[in-house]
């Protein structure tokens, strides 16, 4: 067998043991407003990834006391300075499929266009490579 340590985490200090306690269900509000500041004062980022996960344990595990935040301004903007990172990861993903699939409508329309106007599939092929650049399977996902 292996030795095992039993951590009643109601008993701990919050205090002394944010991070271990905020991995429970059952904080208070005050004990999240506490962990929230301290990951605010986090400088580097392997730290502030690491406090990211305790806090979405915390929020998933403490979920009916985070919806009665909701609604307080104060923890909302904390909660997204904590987030913004990822929030800005997200967005800039989303930015990215967004351009990524409206090239992919516009080289559409245009192989659409250029077959209306009798271009062959060598010939359709050969200018995608050009224009954009494409290898031969690149563009050959177009026809």
């Amino acid at each position: 067998m292996f030795p095992t340590q039993i951590v009643v985490t109601k008993e701990l200090d919050m205090k002394a043991h944010t991070w271990l306690t905020a991995l429970s269900e059952g904080m208070e509000k005050q004990d999240m407003e506490m962990l929230l500041e301290r990951i605010d004062r986090l400088t580097q980022k392997l730290d502030r990834e690491l406090a990211d996960s305790v806090l979405e344990v915390s929020i998933r595990a403490n979920r009916k006391m985070v919806e009665e935040l909701r609604g307080d301004k104060n923890m909302c903007q904390a909660l997204l300075e904590i987030m913004e990172p990822e929030i800005v990861k997200i967005k800039e993903e989303t930015r990215q499929e967004t351009r990524q699939e409206t090239m992919r409508e516009v080289i559409l329309r245009a192989v659409e266009g250029f077959r209306d106007l009798g271009a062959d599939d060598d010939r359709i092929k050969e200018i995608l490579k050009k224009k954009y650049a494409f290898s031969d399977e690149e563009a050959e996902k177009y026809l």
